[in-house]
């Protein structure tokens, strides 16, 4: 189905995996839409602790999608740490994605003085 160029859209995916003899995986993700702005936020988070020798594993992935629009935003952040000595080896993955878009036909804040869709006539 094709999106409506009028319409905000939004879509946001988290995924995360562990391997280890305790593990924990935790995700989420939310979004928000009016006309003209479209917001969202995704979480990833994997842990996982493992027995001498044996070594954990863990994965976290973010990421979506926005319409497009006068502003748009988008910020990534990706955080690996891994403990590989002593008895119980621990590994750690964590991701965030947060995208935004604003402007368009029938934008809520239009009337905003941020709102500029020209710059004509200031140089």
């Amino acid at each position: 189905m094709p999106v409506d160029s009028n319409s905000s859209f939004a879509a946001m995916f988290a995924k995360a995996d562990a391997a280890g003899d305790q593990t924990d995986v935790t995700t989420g993700t939310t979004t928000a839409v009016f006309p003209g702005v479209s917001i969202g936020f995704a979480f990833a988070v994997a842990v996982a602790e493992d027995t001498a020798p044996g070594m954990p594993q863990t994965s976290a992935t973010t990421g979506g999608t926005v319409n497009e629009g006068f502003i748009e935003s988008s910020h990534n952040g990706h955080m690996s740490v891994d403990f590989p000595h002593g008895p119980t080896p621990v590994s750690l993955d964590v991701s965030v994605t947060f995208v935004s878009s604003h402007g368009g036909r029938g934008d809520f804040l239009s009337d905003n003085a941020l709102h500029a869709p020209s710059l004509h006539g200031l140089f």
